[in-house]
């Protein structure tokens, strides 16, 4: 018997759609955010799901929302799989960062241990993330497990489970409503699917389902 995790990101926020840093903010979904939950949802449908959790943030709680609408499964919330908190950074673009903080930006981004001021580092979302997934992992053992989350928590996981350098948090693209799956298996962790976003697209017309969908929108 095999475990599966399927982790979902949220709908797009404005946050996101700027490229805001919008970790510990409670930002809601915009409408193009919940249209994309509502396609989530519907490729979700189908997929036998054993347990559902969900990030305490307003944008996760209604992404699974959606999800509950289709499968009639409720999340757990889970106060380990929200985003990083950038701290003093928060609702800012990086160029503001940057401007106001180049050495602390430099500073994070060379070194998982160094985070924003008032914030949270990267290795101290990862404990937290990795326990998660460790403890999920051992009991619900055979079964699936879906998660609502946010980007930096699936970006720490995929790039965790491959033991991927640092250089790699920004390699593993995780995109608004994606889905990714982890499986479980004779002791073996695997990625099967990555960052997939072909529930955005209608099968039949071959182009995107959802008027004006930018799949690149994605931010921390």
């Amino acid at each position: 018997m095999s475990t599966r995790f399927i982790l979902v990101r949220h709908g797009e926020t404005q946050s996101s759609f700027e490229r805001r840093f919008a970790g510990s903010t409670d930002v809601p979904l915009t409408d193009h955010g919940r249209e994309q939950a509502a396609l989530v949802a519907r490729r979700l449908r189908p997929v036998r799901i054993d347990v559902m959790y969900s990030s305490p943030l307003g944008r996760c709680l209604e992404t699974a929302a959606a999800i509950t609408g289709t499968t009639g499964r409720k999340p757990t919330v889970a106060e380990d799989i929200r985003e990083c908190s950038f701290g003093d950074w928060e609702n800012l673009k990086l160029a503001d960062v940057l401007s106001k903080w180049p050495d602390g930006m430099r500073s994070w981004l060379a070194d998982e241990s160094v985070s924003p001021p008032n914030g949270e580092s990267w290795q101290e979302l990862g404990v937290r993330v990795e326990r998660w997934f460790d403890e999920a992992a051992k009991r619900y053992d055979g079964r699936t497990v879906l998660a609502v989350t946010h980007g930096g928590p699936i970006i720490w996981l995929g790039r965790h489970l491959t033991a991927a350098p640092r250089e790699a948090m920004g390699v593993f693209m995780i995109d608004t409503a994606s889905i990714s799956v982890i499986q479980i298996a004779d002791g073996r962790r695997r990625i099967l699917t990555w960052n997939d976003v072909s529930h955005m697209r209608d099968p039949l017309l071959e182009s995107p389902a959802v008027a004006a969908a930018d799949y690149s929108r994605a931010s921390q």
